[in-house]
Formats: structure tokens, C-alpha cells, sequence
């Protein structure tokens, strides 16, 4: 298997923003679901499971990306950043 740290930086840099775009869109839209499990009351293990998870995921995303170096950890928080824009920006019943 070819070590992604040897891909052309053309393949790298989409691929790495493409799956931290995905990333972000779920750590933050989780973040969102948490918030709006606190404000009605739910039980303090699900929020608290729910933040665990959502930390893991991060990590584990992040730890892959890893592997590709500096431009892949570049590449990927660039994706987060965004998925991050993505959600926050979104307004719930606004139609595209």
C-alpha cells in the first residue's frame, strides 16, 4: 500500500479537505444535537456519551490525517473549519 505521505500534493489536499469537511459537519452538528439535548433536560449520561463520541471521532480523524504530515492536517482542519461554517450558518426550516 502507498504511505499517503508519498501522494502528489493534487491528490492529498482535496482528499484531506473533502474528509475534514465531512468531519466537521459531524462534530458540529453533534455539538448542536448536545446542546439541544441540555436545553430539554435529557439524561446527563446520553450528553455526556454524546460528547465522548464526538471528541473520539475528532481525534481519530485527525490522527489520520496525521499520517499524511503537515499538508494533510492543513488540508483537513481547513474541512473542519468549514463543515463548522456550514453548520452554523445553516437555518433550520430555510429552504435551498
Amino acid at each position: 500500500m502507498i504511505h499517503p505521505d508519498t501522494w502528489p500534493i493534487l491528490v492529498l489536499l482535496p482528499v484531506c479537505f473533502i474528509g475534514g469537511g465531512v468531519l466537521g459537519l459531524v462534530y458540529f452538528r453533534s455539538l448542536q444535537l448536545t446542546a439541544n439535548l441540555i436545553v430539554e433536560g435529557h439524561k446527563p449520561i446520553l450528553i455526556i456519551a454524546l460528547a465522548f463520541g464526538r471528541l473520539i471521532v475528532l481525534a481519530a480523524g485527525f490522527a489520520v490525517a496525521l499520517q499524511a504530515g503537515g499538508i494533510g492536517i492543513v488540508g483537513t482542519l481547513s474541512g473542519v473549519i468549514v463543515g463548522r461554517e456550514l453548520i452554523v450558518r445553516h437555518k433550520p426550516g430555510a429552504r435551498a
